[in-house]
Formats: C-alpha cells, sequence, structure tokens
C-alpha cells in the first residue's frame, strides 16, 4: 500500500499532459480522469513480453486472438454475459467506443436519451457529432445522497428515439445503479426497439453496492445491448488507448466494421497491456480499491465541513461531486475562481449535463497530501466569499 501514498509531481507534470501538463508548477489538479500512479509493474511486463514477440505486423482486424479469449472468458465470468470472443471487438479507448455506438445508432434528427444524467460530456458530444439531440433523465442530487428516479421516463422516449445511453458505474456522481433500475431499461429498449449502450469503465472501482451488466439478463438483453469495459483508470494506463466493446449479431457486427473503417485494428502494443490487467490484475484492484475508499472518505469529510458545500457518498469511480451553488457562482464560475484563487483544477459540472449545474468535480485518485492540500487551498479560497444565506 505504500505504493498509493506519494505521487511524482515532477514526473506529472511532465508526462500526464492532459491532467497536469497544462498548468503552472503551482496549480494542483483534480481534474481529468486519470491515475496519479504509474501503471503497475505487470502492465509493462506485458507490453515488454508483446514487443519481445515481434508484434509488429498487420495483426487480426478486430482484436489478437489470445486478448479476444481473455476478455471473453472475463466477461463471462465477471459480467454473465454469455459472450464468445466472435461477440468482442478491442477499440482505442471508450470514447472511439462511444463515437461508435452514437455514429451506428443515430442519423440527423434522431434521439438519445441519457440516463442517468448528469454523464460524461462525450456522451453528448457524440450524440451532437452524429447530428442527434441528447434528451436528459437526471438522478435526483441531495446532500444525502444520488438516486435515479424512473417515473416519467418513459414519456421521454419519442418516435425519434434510437438509443439509450447509461454509464454503470456512474460517471461523475459515483452511482451504482440496482437491478430494478437497469431492469426497467432494458425493459424500455426491447418495447422500443431501441439499442441500449451500457459504458461499465468503473465497474472495477466500486465501494459499496453490486456492478450488474444489464445485458447479462436475458439473451433479448445481450441482442439489445452493447457494452463497454476499459483498462485506462483503473490501471493507470489511458495513454494505450484500449477498451473492449460487448455485443451480439447486427450491433457488433456494425461497431467491428466501424473500427475497420477507421483503425484497420487496435494497436497490439494496447491490447497486451490489456492481456496484462485482463490475466494478472486482481492484487492491484483490491489494493487500488482499498486506497481510492480511504481518500473518497478523506475528501467527503473535508468537504462537508466546508461552509455552503454538500456532496453525495459515491459508492463508485475515482470521483467526488460537490454542490457549490450557496456561493452564487455557476459551475463555470466557480472553477474560474478557484483555478485562479486556489491554483486547483477541477471539472465543470454543467459540462455533464443540466444537472450538473452548481457541482464541480473533483478526482481524489491521488496521494493523500495531494488531496489535502487542494482541500486546504478549496476551503481558504471559499473563506473569502460570501454565501446566499
Amino acid at each position: 500500500m505504500d505504493f498509493f501514498k506519494q505521487v511524482n509531481r515532477e514526473f506529472l507534470r511532465r508526462r500526464a499532459a492532459l491532467k497536469w501538463g497544462a498548468w503552472g508548477p503551482d496549480v494542483l489538479s483534480l481534474s481529468v480522469a486519470d491515475l496519479d500512479f504509474p501503471a503497475p509493474e505487470f502492465i509493462k511486463e506485458g507490453v515488454r513480453k508483446a514487443l519481445d514477440e515481434d508484434r509488429a505486423p498487420y495483426a487480426s482486424l478486430h482484436g489478437d486472438p489470445d486478448v479476444l479469449a481473455a476478455a471473453a472468458e472475463k466477461v463471462r465470468r465477471v459480467n454473465g454475459i454469455p459472450v464468445g470472443p466472435e461477440d468482442v471487438a478491442m477499440v482505442p479507448g471508450t470514447m472511439f467506443a462511444i463515437w461508435a455506438v452514437t455514429q451506428y445508432a443515430l442519423r440527423p434528427g434522431d434521439e438519445a436519451l441519457i440516463c442517468p444524467s448528469p454523464v460524461y460530456p462525450h456522451f453528448m458530444k457524440k450524440v451532437a457529432g452524429a447530428g442527434g439531440a441528447a434528451v436528459h433523465h437526471s438522478l435526483t442530487l441531495a446532500p444525502e445522497g444520488a438516486r435515479l428516479d424512473l417515473a416519467g421516463i418513459e414519456a421521454r422516449i419519442t418516435p425519434r428515439t434510437r438509443l439509450i445511453m447509461l454509464c454503470n458505474p456512474h460517471n461523475p456522481c459515483g452511482v451504482v445503479l440496482t437491478r430494478p433500475d437497469l431492469e426497467a431499461l432494458v425493459d424500455l429498449a426491447i418495447r422500443h426497439n431501441l439499442v441500449l449502450f451500457s459504458d461499465e469503465l468503473y465497474e472495477d472501482m466500486i465501494f459499496e453496492g453490486t456492478h450488474l451488466s444489464p445485458a447479462s439478463f436475458s439473451d433479448q438483453a445481450f441482442e439489445t445491448t452493447l457494452t463497454v469495459f476499459g483498462f485506462s483508470k483503473a490501471y493507470g494506463f489511458p495513454g494505450f488507448r484500449i477498451a473492449y466493446v460487448v455485443g451480439h449479431g447486427p450491433h457488433i457486427k456494425a461497431i467491428r466494421q466501424k473500427a475497420y473503417e477507421i483503425l484497420v485494428h487496435t494497436d497490439t502494443l494496447a491490447q497486451a497491456a490489456a492481456l496484462a490487467a485482463l490475466t494478472h490484475g486482481g492484487a492491484w484492484l483490491k489494493d487500488l480499491r482499498a486506497h481510492l475508499v480511504r481518500m473518497r472518505d478523506l475528501g467527503l469529510e473535508r468537504l462537508r465541513a466546508m461552509p455552503g458545500v454538500w456532496c453525495p457518498t459515491p459508492q463508485a469511480s475515482p470521483f467526488l461531486f460537490p454542490n457549490f451553488s450557496a456561493y452564487g457562482k455557476t459551475s463555470a464560475e466557480m472553477y474560474d475562481y478557484l483555478l485562479k484563487e486556489a491554483k486547483v483544477v477541477l471539472e465543470t459540472g454543467s459540462d455533464f449535463g443540466p444537472a450538473g449545474e452548481g457541482h464541480l468535480r473533483i478526482n481524489f485518485a491521488t496521494s493523500p497530501d495531494v488531496l489535502t492540500e487542494a482541500l486546504d487551498r478549496i476551503e481558504s479560497a471559499l473563506a473569502k466569499l460570501e454565501r446566499r444565506g
């Protein structure tokens, strides 16, 4: 566990370009969804092994056979989805999967039901890129927690709806959806002949609750659903750009074709990293989850002691989603204020959808000293502001 006690800030500013590199040496970043720790040694060894095997020529179009077999075995064993290698496509990251699914399912003027919202901003961006419109069904966010109320959701489905998009475990609120929640979404998709897209990237970062894959519920659910799983968040190698989409029949064939048209195939060294994660990741994940629970609890305790701030308890993910609206600023204004006054970079809540207004997302997948210093700075900056009553 000593591995998680410190981070190398100099390394992060030099190599973690998206999260740390854009900011000055006096700025702390709790923003982009990246671990502040190096990838575990078994991941690096897997890539070295692939180099020694000269995996440089063109490879199999939809994934190397050993990687597809390992992914299919994991999905059957862990997620309960009855897949074979032919039902899996290795793709360059979850963002690519979101793009491919929206390009496949939507035409200009079509609608995608986002449930639950607020959600990862690229859901909405990729829907817009396909010429579609995002329709939000939002979580109820409150100090006592976040919850999904499905009352009225069917009224949001129109003749133009083609796709239901969900993120479970949830980014940014850390909700783990229940079986009744997921069964209701599967039922809607089946009855209305919709594609159900399930982003399950954070399945390895669950603290309370049970992760369920809706594609495991029935043969019909499997045939309706496209599920994406990934590695970058739990293993700390987003730069390798690797994830995998699971589906059946025409849906997965279409995703495989989309990937082929753009990529030929996903990078073989990234697939080697994925294979190492699939086969050697158990002990690492246990230690990482234990560290993240401690960091979540540290962040919650500190935030809830700050006047005017409330924060639901996340059941999963490396994120806190506190609300700062008592200070009379929009999410964007509070982001700018904390960047300028506290020298801390967070993520603007309104970017995640309308229900995110007033919130900021904090990534606590860092070391205790970084999180503590950032929260100290935030607390000092808030003390200079007046609250609204």
